[in-house]
């Protein structure tokens, strides 16, 4: 066995990994969707997302959307990904409704029959306070 061929085994190994730790995280974390609001006073928090966790049979073709709480600073970094088997996928943000919605748009088409991941990392509001709740992980599938 060569070195090229150990590398691609640990490769797929670790994504195997990752998406294990993932699952765990959504269903153990109470990290779903959506959040009750009162919940995180100390400060922005995610109200709700879409594609929702768990949705399936999605548009190659949609935006991810995600509502926050309170207006967010659109100068500060997010941190948002979208993978999928570990891959990130490349696209634009953009802030809409005063700042209160971020929406990604992918450049290419969402795979078909795709198992996606969404991840926010972090965030700032416009009033300076840190988004609580983070890392915040959803899971939803394309159709074809």
């Amino acid at each position: 066995m060569s070195f090229s061929n150990i590398s691609a085994f640990d490769n797929r190994l670790f994504l195997r990994l990752l998406f294990f730790i993932s699952v765990c995280t959504i269903l153990f974390s109470g990290s779903c969707a959506t959040i009750e609001p009162g919940l995180y006073d100390e400060g922005p928090y995610i109200v709700s997302t879409y594609p929702s966790t768990g949705d399936f049979n999605i548009s190659r073709y949609t935006d991810i959307s995600i509502r926050f709480s309170e207006a967010m600073d659109p100068g500060t970094e997010i941190g948002f990904d979208l993978l999928a088997q570990g891959v990130k996928i490349d696209g634009t943000l953009r802030w809409m409704d005063s700042n209160t919605v971020l929406l990604f748009r992918p450049y290419n088409p969402l795979g078909v029959n795709t198992f996606y991941q969404c991840i926010i990392k972090q965030g700032q509001s416009g009033g300076g306070r840190h988004l609580v709740g983070v890392p915040y992980v959803w899971m939803f599938t394309t159709g074809n």
